[in-house]
């Protein structure tokens, strides 16, 4: 078993692999002689980490890795302090700015470490739910993305913003009917938000109601919404 030097696997993976930029610099190891019986493969990965068999495997303990101090219960992203004890939390706000920028080049996992530490700061930021959330759709971690969103209207529920981003990652898990319902709850905080009319026109369509669906394409085009052209063929059949 060959230690792993996490700078020189950073590079290597950085320089073929998009998207693994900004390592975190976790004790990583790389398998590359075979281990011989279960007792010493357990005793030796319990001495030195994590196992890196392959980039797939990188990726994954880095995720793991940038979640730590986080969890789901009941739907919602908690805190737990616990498991970041030994994390260094500086401001919210310097965190959230690296998150956005780690966000901006698709450096996912950097971005949900960044935006956890926000959260460790300040555990009521809507801002930083909403990153998070966009930053785990980015590693298609829907289920986990559906909770930062459904945590960050808990936070800013007159947000229409955050309330949208909701409603899409609803739609992601294919709940049409809870997609629907968070386009209604959008509309009664502002009836002629046109993009939520349009959304809804396709909700109400896929869900049987062709008729509702034309009054949400009606509406959507009162209010600026972009309706898809398909949409509007399929009623007219």
């Amino acid at each position: 078993m060959q230690k792993l030097n996490t700078p020189l696997w950073c590079a290597i993976v950085a320089t073929g692999i998009a998207g693994l930029a900004g390592c975190t610099g976790q004790a990583t190891h790389i398998e590359t002689t075979k281990a011989h019986g279960s007792e010493n493969r357990a005793t030796t990965e319990a001495a030195v980490g994590p196992v890196v068999r392959s980039i797939e495997d990188y990726r994954k303990v880095r995720f793991i890795e940038a979640f730590r101090g986080l969890e789901v219960a009941d739907g919602f992203i908690v805190i737990n302090r616990d498991a970041a004890r030994d994390l260094t939390i500086g401001s919210a706000s310097d965190a959230l700015a690296r998150g956005d920028a780690e966000l901006a080049q698709n450096n996912f996992s950097s971005a949900v470490g960044e935006y956890r530490l926000a959260l460790l700061a300040d555990a009521t930021s809507a801002e930083a739910y909403t990153g998070l959330g966009t930053a785990l759709l980015g590693k298609k971690k829907d289920g986990l993305a559906l909770a930062a969103f459904r945590t960050a209207v808990m936070h800013a529920p007159e947000d229409l913003t955050i309330r949208m981003k909701y409603a899409e990652s609803i739609n992601r898990t294919g709940d049409l009917e809870g997609w629907a319902g968070e386009l209604e709850n959008i509309l009664a905080l502002d009836p002629e938000h046109g993009e939520a009319h349009a959304r809804l026109a396709v909700a109400r369509h896929y869900l049987g109601d062709r008729d509702a669906a034309r009054r949400e394409i009606a509406l959507a085009d009162r209010f600026g919404g972009n309706v898809p052209p398909q949409l509007r063929v399929m009623l007219n059949n």
